[in-house]
């Protein structure tokens, strides 16, 4: 929520970001179909394996885990 009140990340992997101004064209962005998040989750795994999961993203294995229930 600090990104809303001006607030921005700075130093992240990808740059400097203003998320008060450019969280909401991001959004759309994905909304729309132009930036795919889908296709950044390279695995999924039940919550009870969430330890693999982490070990999965420290070994460089996987880019996004997403964990379900």
């Amino acid at each position: 929520m600090e990104l809303f009140d001006g607030r921005r990340i700075v130093a992240s992997v990808f740059a400097d970001f203003k998320g008060k101004f450019q969280l909401p064209f991001f959004a759309k962005q994905c909304m729309v179909g132009v930036v795919k998040l889908d296709e950044f989750i390279t695995h999924e795994l039940p919550f009870e394996k969430i330890n693999e999961g982490f070990q999965l993203l420290v070994d460089g294995k996987s880019l996004r885990c997403l964990l379900h229930l």
